[in-house]
């Protein structure tokens, strides 16, 4: 059997984008490893996704125009994937960004591109921001700080849930979803088809398909699904977070924050404030955790082989200075926090050079392409991210208001000593 496109990943781009190709009509294989049974301990796994966790941050104000309408695109479809999938995965409590006065013409544009996709954001003041949360101390940046709040559409949202419910939509799509690993992709000079080995449970098989669509994520460089010389230019980071349990006395508190994310636009090093905040949330252990992480340059380090990620992710243990950090942060926006115990969580975020997804093909062969590269944003935009990759694959007419050549993928070059100041801010809103 012959399918019209393999999907390869199915984490949040793979999942949506399959359900999109599902729904055109498209014969659609998915093939991804299943998730962790144990998130905690991970060791060994050849293969992971960055949605392994409770939560991320969902908002439909963004940076600049491709992050603001893909995250306004994707949230205004939440209600009816989780009614569609019956899945539930988001929770409408509001976010909030602080940002530095100083960066007033940044400001204006988000706010004017949030405005002309018909998204609502209050701008408070300082003293407005204490009346109204006076749980959170929003810390002192250049200039002074204002927030930037959205009570509406906006929130945090499961994306190990989020990942389910697009799955769930594929399947009943017509989509089929295979559980394992590509260990090698190549095209059949006779027939012109891609031809999959895919290794599973049972041993393994070949699956064959017109167009292959790789959504592999931070690991897609070191996978083996992707053809020799077609590296592309993607960086990873290790993502440190340090989950505090708040006590039972604590939590009507602060489980009714919204989301919050600072972003500082000095040129600091690791003195950069630059970090977010989930406001507490039930796990699967029946505690409750309020989550703190960096967003890029404080602490954060390169990650340039797949054994650094791997061991990364795998041992799940931060270095000593980014739970410095990390706690500090803490203590900084909540006053008072006494967590009855602290736990340690690493995930990985990956930087294109272009500061967006890589979504196209990887040469002229238009049967290979390509979805990766989230930027730290990619969870709540990720539904319509799948979209915009199934409109390539199936080369329909593109309609998004940014040109599709700016989200083409950027080959690796492999002399390239710059790291194209992936560390540097301004870093946009996590």
């Amino acid at each position: 059997m012959v399918h019209d496109v393999i999907v390869v990943g199915a984490g949040m781009f793979g999942s949506a984008a399959a359900k999109y190709l599902g729904r055109a009509g498209a014969d659609t294989l998915i093939v991804g490893p299943a998730e962790p049974q144990r998130l905690d301990a991970a060791v060994g796994l050849p293969d992971f996704g960055a949605h392994y966790d409770e939560s991320r941050i969902a908002r439909c104000l963004g940076w600049d125009r491709f992050w603001g309408t893909a995250d306004t695109r994707s949230t205004a479809r939440y209600r009816d994937i989780e009614a569609e999938s019956g899945i539930g995965f988001f929770t409408e409590c509001g976010s909030l960004a602080l940002v530095s006065a100083a960066q007033g013409d940044r400001t204006e544009a988000m706010l004017r591109a949030a405005g002309d996709d018909g998204v609502a954001v209050e701008r408070m003041p300082a003293a407005e921001l204490r009346r109204e949360f006076p749980a959170l101390r929003a810390p002192s940046l250049t200039g002074g700080v204002e927030g930037l709040l959205e009570r509406k559409d906006a929130g945090r949202l499961d994306p190990r849930r989020l990942v389910r419910a697009q799955l769930e939509l594929a399947l009943s799509s017509g989509a089929r979803l295979v559980r394992g690993a590509v260990t090698s992709l190549h095209r059949q000079e006779r027939t012109g088809h891609w031809k999959v080995r895919v290794q599973d449970d049972d041993g393994g098989f070949h699956a064959e398909a017109e167009t292959v669509l790789l959504a592999t994520g931070s690991l897609i460089n070191h996978s083996d699904a992707l053809p020799a010389r077609h590296a592309v230019d993607l960086q990873v980071f290790t993502e440190p977070n340090l989950l505090f349990e708040v006590a039972d006395d604590h939590l009507d508190r602060l489980r009714h924050l919204p989301t919050v994310v600072i972003i500082d636009p000095d040129d600091t090093g690791d003195g950069n404030l630059s970090a977010y905040l989930i406001p507490p949330l039930r796990y699967p252990d029946g505690k409750w955790y309020a989550r703190i992480g960096p967003a890029m340059q404080p602490v954060v380090r390169e990650l340039r082989t797949a054994e650094e990620i791997h061991s990364w992710y795998a041992q799940q243990r931060i270095t000593k200075e980014q739970s410095a950090f990390l706690n500090r942060m803490a203590h900084l926006l909540l006053p008072g926090l006494e967590p009855v115990s602290v736990r340690e969580a690493c995930c990985v975020v990956d930087k294109t050079r272009t500061r967006y997804p890589y979504i196209g093909h990887l040469d002229a062969d238009r049967t290979l392409s390509v979805v990766v590269g989230g930027n730290g944003h990619g969870a709540r935009g990720s539904d319509e991210i799948g979209r915009l990759a199934a409109t390539v694959v199936l080369d329909e007419p593109w309609d998004f208001p940014v040109p599709r050549g700016t989200l083409a993928p950027v080959p690796a070059r492999p002399d390239d000593t710059c790291r194209a100041g992936y560390l540097q801010p301004p870093f946009g809103l996590c």
